[in-house]
């Protein structure tokens, strides 16, 4: 069965839960991005780019998941899917930002935050191989219907159309020979360590750290760095911020 056959199943899928309001909603939603996404990169190049899909691998704390991997001969970009609609509110820098829709607001994680972690695990693996210096170029893609309402100064955050033209815009210098990309792209593959016991670790590794950050929060405890939450008011209102700033920047919005 071709990708965009699919593509078209998910679709599907994801209209029927709709109108059944199903708990599953969320979940098909990103898979339906996580598809779109798939299938977009085909159009690249396949002898100067490798793509992964959904790679799971073991990091510092547990494991961290990573929607799509590049490998090329330019570097290795490594692409955060959301798949958000309505108004993006937020900071390039700030923990986490604001979906605001049909007069309703939704918090989610800070997606280059996120993407960042990915791209530290990624060095981690490559190090342990003694590699070093290949550019990891991280990237976080919206659908073309969300309105982003951030400014950003360094982070490469586009629209889903626009991804394989930002790719191939920072594919200028070729740094990787064919040799050294088939190693790479290998060495990700073997480290991928995807399975439904793995899945579920990951999860639950996530679970527990929002609950214990949640625990820390109750217990006026700065759950980064253990210093003491301080109530302070800032230009949007009331905050908890770290009493180890400047060194901790750790917020939590009141």
């Amino acid at each position: 069965m071709r990708q965009y056959d699919w593509l078209w199943i998910l679709i599907g899928i994801y209209i029927c839960l709709r109108l059944t309001k199903n708990i599953w909603l969320p979940l098909i939603k990103g898979f339906i991005g996580e598809a779109s996404i798939s299938t977009l990169l085909c159009g690249l190049n396949n002898e100067d780019y490798k793509v992964l899909h959904n790679v799971m691998i073991r990091a510092r704390q547990g494991t961290t998941q990573i929607d799509h991997i590049v490998v090329s001969r330019y570097g290795i970009f490594v692409i955060e899917v959301k798949n958000y609609k309505g108004w993006i509110l937020g900071f390039e820098n700030g923990r986490e930002w604001t979906q605001s829709i049909y007069g309703h607001k939704n918090k989610f994680m800070n997606p280059i935050h996120q993407n960042y972690g990915h791209v530290k695990a990624i060095e981690a693996l490559l190090k342990e191989y003694d590699i070093s210096g290949v550019p990891i170029i991280p990237i976080v893609t919206f659908p073309g219907y969300a309105n982003l309402k951030i400014k950003f100064n360094n982070a490469l955050v586009v629209k889903w159309g626009d991804l394989n033209k930002t790719i191939r815009s920072n594919s200028e210098t070729m740094c990787l020979s064919e040799e050294k990309m088939n190693s790479i792209f290998g060495i990700i593959t073997i480290a991928n360590v995807d399975s439904g016991e793995t899945c579920q670790a990951h999860i639950s590794g996530i679970q527990e750290k929002t609950n214990n950050e949640k625990h820390s929060i109750q217990e006026g405890i700065c759950p980064k760095c253990g210093g003491d939450l301080v109530k302070r008011n800032g230009k949007y209102g009331d905050f908890y911020g770290c009493s180890n700033y400047p060194k901790c920047r750790y917020t939590k919005k009141i």
